[in-house]
């Protein structure tokens, strides 16, 4: 018996292959591949292990950074382990040992954070450096989020950051953002001109 790990590097997962020799076979019926990967199911087509020859083999893809409990069943001849198990551990069965293949110690890909791009959003009218980093802080870092944003809610935003902050007036904000964001630079500055602290 073996267990043939292809391990890809910067990868989440490891594809185990699972190989019962001829002559490590208890008989030449069908076998089950049942572990914590299928749940034990004994009905399930994806259990059943393929016979090449007179060898049965069975690819699954398993998540890294775990241990895995499995056992093989022969249709007529029952339950038996794995002899090249990476391990063994104690089943529910009492005197009853389930064969384990490890992955702990396989590096768990870590998935790539994608870094937003924040805009300056002291560019509108009544947003200064403290208000912009308030706004950052509760997930509003481009115009385009700015633009989608209803007045009420920046209106809660700024509630909360505390009295001396209630004196904006973040009407126009979104409506400042969209130009922003579409590059409207002219007309926004028209708008701007007209407006007294974003109001």
């Amino acid at each position: 018996m073996a267990l043939a790990k292809e391990i890809k590097k910067n990868s989440s997962y490891t594809t185990v292959k699972f190989i019962i020799e001829e002559h490590e076979a208890p008989s030449s019926s069908s076998i089950l591949l049942l572990g914590d990967f299928n749940d034990w199911q004994t009905n399930s087509s994806a259990s059943q292990m393929k016979k090449e020859g007179n060898t049965f083999v069975k690819n699954v893809k398993l998540e890294n950074g775990k241990r895995y409990e499995f056992r093989y069943l022969s249709e007529n001849k029952g339950w038996f382990n794995d002899s090249a198990a990476d391990g063994y551990t104690s089943s529910p069965f009492e005197g009853i040992e389930n064969s384990v293949v490890d992955l702990s110690t396989v590096p768990v890909k870590k998935k790539a954070v994608k870094k937003v791009k924040k805009d300056d959003l002291k560019k509108i009218e009544g947003v200064g450096t403290k208000l912009s980093s308030i706004l950052i802080e509760n997930g509003i870092e481009t115009f385009k989020k700015l633009s989608n944003t209803s007045v009420s809610v920046l209106e809660t935003i700024i509630k909360e950051a505390g009295p001396r902050y209630r004196m904006h007036k973040p009407g126009s904000w979104p409506e400042q953002a969209k130009l922003a964001q579409d590059g409207k630079w002219e007309e926004l500055k028209q708008l701007q001109d007209i407006l007294d602290g974003g109001k």
